[in-house]
């Protein structure tokens, strides 16, 4: 068998799904919590990490500083285009009165204007430079992993912090494409976590679009429906989806 044709067998085998002719008769299939928002905050400006305000495991909200950068260079370029486009206001007030005085020609005035246009430009660049000194929390949620130390010096694109929303999980497995016949978005089950041995409501959220037709197997997503706190991205356990009539899903 090809390579590419092991590949939806090698998937089914690492979720712990057993292959089409061993699935359980009974709907008890191997499922893996995630994230529902996981991401990598990676550095938009080469500089010198000064601060780091969480650390891995630790909680925070939306919005708080995670990670400060030395922007001392890049705050002295925004004052100095300040000071240049205040400098380019003077000047074009000063072209506007002589104009009106009929003693400056309209190139001058035009020149005035398009510097002040200019200097507006290269400070607002500046002022967005600025902010990209400090990385805020796009969600709230955790620290998976902490990618650079303080004080280390980065370059543009550098991975700084794996964060995820702990308020959000989503349940991913992988059923026969059979179940397709009876199941459904909104179909309830339950269940049954490894890591803390207990049983939790949970619904199909939805569907994959695409049926591996090596496997016959489908994904499958779920979430769950009470209370999420105390739970991890990584934790595993077994879906207990109870079909209609358990005679159709029989080998």
């Amino acid at each position: 068998m090809a390579f590419g044709m092991m590949r939806p067998l090698l998937l089914v085998s690492a979720l712990g799904l057993p292959l089409l002719g061993q699935a359980a008769t009974t709907g008890d299939i191997r499922v893996q919590l995630s994230a529902q928002r996981y991401t990598v905050l990676s550095s938009e400006i080469a500089g010198k990490v000064t601060d780091i305000a969480v650390k891995e495991g630790e909680h925070f909200k939306q919005g708080d500083t995670l990670v400060t950068f030395d922007c001392t260079v890049l705050r002295e370029k925004l004052n100095y285009s300040n000071a240049a486009e205040n400098a380019a206001r003077k000047k074009l007030a000063i072209a506007d009165r002589l104009d009106k005085l009929n003693s400056i020609s309209l190139s001058d005035v035009d020149q005035a204007r398009s510097s002040v246009s200019m200097a507006q430009a290269e400070s607002g660049v500046n002022r967005a430079m600025l902010q990209r000194c400090v990385i805020k929390a796009p969600f709230s949620g955790r620290v998976t992993e902490t990618k650079v130390k303080r004080w280390e010096s980065v370059p543009e694109g550098k991975e700084l912090l794996a964060i995820y929303d702990d308020s959000a999980f989503e349940l991913e497995m992988i059923v026969p494409s059979r179940w397709l016949v009876w199941l459904r978005q909104g179909s309830a089950f339950q269940v049954v976590l490894d890591e803390t041995g207990l049983s939790y409501p949970a619904e199909i959220s939805r569907l994959s679009s695409a049926i591996d037709p090596v496997s016959q197997s489908v994904k499958v997503f779920g979430r769950i429906t009470q209370s999420t706190a105390g739970l991890l991205p990584g934790m595993s356990g077994v879906a207990q989806i109870v079909p209609p009539d358990v005679g159709s899903v029989s080998p």
